[in-house]
C-alpha cells in the first residue's frame, strides 16, 4: 500500500528561473492564482517573433495536437521576442512532445516536454523556495521595493548559493527581487508549492 504524506509546505507545482533582474520584480500573477479554466501547463522558451494571443488555438509542430491558450506567465524577456516562462492551456487534443507550438495568429513557443496536468486543489501558493544561483540578489517581502546596493539598498542580500523559504500567499505575492549590483548577472531559481 502506498501512503501519501501531506507536506505542510505544500506540493511543488511551478519551477522557474529569473535572469536579467535589473528592475525589481515579483512573481507573475498567473503563478500566484492559477488561471480559471486552465487544465495543463508547461514551461516554454524561445518565444517567436510574434506574441501568443490568449484564447487562441496552439498547434504542435511535431505532434500536430492542439490546445487552447488560457494564460501566459512571461518570466524573462518580452512576449514574442525570445522570452521564456510558463503557458496555461485547456482542451488538449492528445499528447504533446518536445516541440514548437504555433498560435493561430502566428506566435510561437518551444516546449521541452509534454503538457503537465494541473492537479492542485488550492489555487494559491503556500510556500516559495528561492535559490540564488549566480551573483547577489536583494529581496524583500511585505511591500517594500527591493533596490540595488548602490541606490537605497533595500532588502535582504542573498549571495550565490543561498536559499530562502517564504511562507504564506501574501508574503509570496509581495516578494520582490533585484540584482544587488546593477547588471551583475544575478540568476534566481524558484519552486512554488501549493
Amino acid at each position: 500500500m502506498i501512503q501519501t504524506v501531506f507536506a505542510h509546505d505544500g506540493t511543488p507545482v511551478f519551477t522557474g528561473t529569473w535572469t536579467a533582474i535589473t528592475a525589481a520584480r515579483g512573481f507573475n500573477s498567473n503563478l500566484l492564482s492559477i488561471p480559471q479554466g486552465a487544465t495543463h501547463f508547461v514551461r516554454y522558451n524561445t518565444g517567436g517573433v510574434k506574441a501568443l494571443v490568449i484564447g487562441e488555438v496552439l498547434t504542435g509542430g511535431a505532434s500536430t495536437k492542439t490546445c487552447t491558450l488560457i494564460a501566459q506567465a512571461v518570466e524573462n524577456g518580452t512576449a514574442g521576442a525570445g522570452d521564456s516562462g510558463i503557458i496555461f492551456v485547456a482542451s488538449p487534443s492528445g499528447a504533446f512532445v518536445a516541440e514548437t507550438l504555433t498560435g493561430a495568429a502566428g506566435g510561437t513557443v518551444a516546449i521541452t516536454q509534454a503538457l503537465i496536468p494541473l492537479i492542485t486543489s488550492n489555487p494559491y501558493p503556500k510556500t516559495a523556495l528561492i535559490v540564488v544561483e549566480t551573483a547577489s540578489l536583494n529581496v524583500t517581502i511585505g511591500g517594500v521595493l527591493a533596490t540595488t546596493t548602490a541606490t537605497t539598498n533595500d532588502g535582504v542580500t542573498m549571495s550565490a548559493g543561498q536559499s530562502r523559504v517564504i511562507r504564506g500567499a501574501e508574503s509570496i505575492r509581495s516578494f520582490k527581487g533585484i540584482n544587488a549590483v546593477n547588471a551583475n548577472g544575478s540568476v534566481m531559481k524558484y519552486e512554488l508549492m501549493f
